[in-house]
Formats: structure tokens, sequence, C-alpha cells
């Protein structure tokens, strides 16, 4: 199976350097969007490592984090054409099952991704209702005119036509080639799209997801990959021993957005000790396999 690794990274490069090690094998290749920001350099020595050229300046909330996941799927569909699968990671994820897990689930042929349609919970719908612009949201001047404008929109109660059923989820997907490409063919057909999130709150949670809603792509999907901690005061969590504890009992998680067998977990940095007891306890646990088969079976 030939799976293309699309990787969205900023900071933490030893740990970035560790996910790489972790997931390389035959038929893999990997391609990394270093956020503009960013003032350390990253280089590879890999063959199957690729640096794409673009480096958007990446905002929470913003557009530019569309504009990093397309120029990353773009440059993937173009060197590795033929790729089974296009899995979108965040440099501070790393695997926590046995890599034949991943490629089990793989076999179902599904495109797994959270997608729900909107309303959902913690999605509002003021995120589409009204119009928003690119800024440092973490850091908000109230003197700061884009703000401004928004919130004088707001109080005016200006709303914005909404084109199409929306849909919404997390960020990270794992998608066929076939998925993929009817992705970045309706992008280029239905600039609507484009249009509409590029001045939407937090698109990365629905942009992706809205294409495959309103597309044959909807009954083929299954939760998403990635194991994540929201729990805590400052989400996401930092993976650590009590998360591995967990897992080493959980093979099936469920939420809002149905059962989830997760192959990744985030996140982690550079100081993150526990990846080596990831890699003894966890990614070397053959009996997994063995459970997620039954569980599998039983879909």
């Amino acid at each position: 199976m030939k799976i293309c690794y699309l990787i969205l990274a900023h900071d933490n490069f030893k740990h970035l350097d560790r996910l790489i090690a972790a997931l390389n094998v035959d038929d893999v290749s990997f391609f990394i969007h270093i956020d503009r920001k960013t003032e350390e350099q990253y280089e590879s020595d890999k063959e199957n490592v690729v640096i794409i050229p673009e480096h958007f300046d990446i905002r929470w909330g913003g557009y530019q984090m569309i504009e990093a996941s397309l120029a990353l799927m773009r440059m993937a569909t173009k060197r590795v054409a033929d790729a089974d699968y296009y899995i979108l990671l965040s440099g501070v994820d790393y695997p926590i099952r046995p890599k034949a897990f991943l490629y089990k689930l793989l076999e179902q042929k599904k495109e797994y991704i959270d997608i729900l349609l909107m309303p959902a919970p913690a999605k509002p719908m003021s995120r589409f209702y009204y119009r928003y612009f690119e800024y440092d949201r973490r850091n908000i001047k109230l003197y700061n005119p884009k703000f401004l404008f928004e919130v004088l929109l707001k109080k005016l109660n200006v709303r914005r036509n909404i084109p199409f059923k929306l849909y919404a989820g997390t960020q990270w997907f794992a998608l066929t080639r076939e998925c993929l490409s009817y992705i970045l063919d309706t992008i280029e057909k239905e600039p609507s799209y484009e249009r509409f999130f590029k001045y939407s709150l937090v698109p990365d949670e629905s942009f992706f997801h809205t294409i495959i809603g309103n597309s044959p792509f909807l009954q083929n999907t299954e939760t998403g990959l990635v194991y994540t901690d929201w729990h805590v005061p400052v989400p996401p969590a930092i993976i650590e021993d009590r998360h591995v504890d967990v897992l080493k009992k959980q093979v099936r998680f469920d939420d809002e957005y149905g059962t989830r067998y997760p192959f990744f977990a985030r996140k982690f940095n550079d100081k993150s000790v526990i990846v080596d007891r990831i890699n003894s306890d966890l990614r070397t646990d053959g009996e997994i396999l063995t459970v997620l088969e039954k569980e599998l079976t039983g879909l």
C-alpha cells in the first residue's frame, strides 16, 4: 500500500524526525509544510521527504491553514499520483499502534475523517453566518481594523448566504486517492467553496468536510484516526503516562463522531520521553491486532 503523509509543522523538529522515522517504510512519502513564522530551519536528507516551497503564515482560525493543506495535497498528487492514501497530520502527532494496525484499517477503503452535518457540537453556526478576516486571534488588539470590522458586522447582523450544506469535524484525515482527487477537482470547478470559507472562522474544521459531505464519498466515511485528549484546561493535552494506560486497555473509542480506532495521537513535543514507552508498550502489541480484526469483522 502506497501512502503519502502530508504534515503541517512549525516547531518541535526533533519530534518531527521521530514521527518520520516511526512511519518510514517502503512505498511511503512525506510532504511537509513549514510555517512561515518558524525561525529554525528544517531539513531532511531522506529521499522520500519533500519540504514544499510554500510557507504560509498559519494563524488559528484563519484560511491559510487551508492553503497550506491544499499546497501539500497538490504537491503530493503531482509527485505521487498513484498513492492509495493521503494522510494529513500535525508535526506533533505520533503513531501509537503497530504499523499493521494502520494497514488493517486502510484495507477497509474508507475515508477516515470526522464529519457531522452542521449545526454540530462545539462548532457554532456563527462561524459561517458572519464574515471573518485573517489576523492573530490569540493576541487580539482592540484597535485592529479587521477585528473592529467583524464586531461591526455582527452588531448590524449582516449575515452571509450559505450556498451549500455545511459539515464540520476535526482537521485531520486519511483519504483515498479518489476522494482527494475529487476535492481538488471540485475546488477548480466550484470556486464558491474557496470564496465562502476564506471568510469563515476556523475553516480547517469544515472546508474539506463540506466538500465531502456534499459528495457521494460521504456514504463511505468513518471517524478519523487521531486520538486527542480535549479534557484539560488548555487543550489538547500533551500525551502522558495516563494516556498510555488508557490506550493499552482500549482499542475502540466512542464520541460524538462515532466509533474510533486511533492509530495516531497528539500532541507531543521535543521533550516527550513518553515516546519510548509508546514504542515498547503500544507499538509492539500483537494482541491488539487480533482485537482490531474482531472489531472490524463485527462492523
